[in-house]
């Protein structure tokens, strides 16, 4: 996948220099500025992400569970592209992976400057009137990989920016990073939201100008999850409550882990 038209990778450059310099910190892993040193991206900044020492026992498990949703994104962005109008291309970030001197393990990206959220992987959009027509075409993508999938999945959890080219609009795109999917069969890690968080994007999600009236999309869906813009994970204790035979849904713990609960409403079966 890092040949694709859809992926955005570090090209010919193979080292570079990380700094202490802390750009963001998640539940698992914390992002450092870095600098590339020699080929394409020479003296551009990067991301330089790595696990906690506490989680580095399971690093490569969830390395490479990245890669397969990052390529599975990149495959559909593929498609998008083909499709969407001019302008409204997505690139997905794809990096690879160096090692420190002293042996610790970095995911290296190309960096994105000037970051928005567009979408979660718990249903949530961000304002059209905040920062208009972008997020319609981020979460029609989203619409688009359920059609283009026949309900399989969704790409969502879209967070990035859109490169504007004013003196050649026709070379603006998206440029995209750690998306997540939520998938019928749950296969694509802790922030796979499953059968439940494609309901509830749906719930949220109304068509527009970038959407086409002929894409599939579930009849009566439901929300199960409460709208958050964090990254949200499921518990292993949690996931069989995924099912739409089970009737749980869920709200955010004291961290990003969605919990279960059964509103009074709710009974223990269909």
């Amino acid at each position: 996948m890092s040949s694709s038209s859809a992926a955005r990778t570090n090209l010919t450059s193979t080292d570079v220099s990380i700094s202490n310099i802390v750009l963001g910190t998640g539940a698992f892993r914390v992002t450092l500025l870095g600098t590339y040193r020699g080929g394409n991206r020479n003296d551009q900044e990067a991301a330089c992400k790595r696990f906690k020492p506490e989680y580095r026992a399971i690093q490569d498990e969830f390395f490479a569970m990245d890669f397969k949703v990052i390529d599975t994104a990149i495959q559909l962005a593929e498609e998008w592209n083909r499709w969407c109008p001019s302008g409204k291309e997505i690139l997905i970030t794809r990096g690879s992976f160096q090692n420190s001197r002293s042996g610790i393990k970095y995911l290296i990206e190309p960096l994105i400057r000037y970051y928005t959220k567009f979408t979660s992987n718990t249903g949530w959009i961000a304002s059209h009137e905040e920062l208009g027509w972008p997020v319609q075409a981020m979460e029609a993508f989203s619409h688009y990989t359920y059609h283009c999938t026949n309900g399989k999945l969704i790409v969502c959890d879209l967070q990035g920016r859109h490169r504007q080219n004013k003196f050649k609009p026709s070379t603006s795109r998206f440029e995209l990073t750690d998306p997540a999917i939520c998938s019928r069969t749950r296969l694509y890690g802790p922030t796979d939201m499953g059968e439940k968080g494609i309901e509830t994007f749906f719930c949220s999600h109304k068509c527009n100008k970038f959407c086409s009236a002929d894409w599939d999309r579930p009849r009566n869906p439901t929300r199960w999850f409460s709208p958050s813009s964090q990254t949200s994970m499921i518990s292993s204790e949690a996931q069989r409550n995924l099912q739409l035979t089970n009737k749980a849904k869920f709200k955010p713990g004291l961290t990003s882990v969605m919990e279960p609960y059964y509103s009074d409403s709710d009974s223990d079966s269909w």
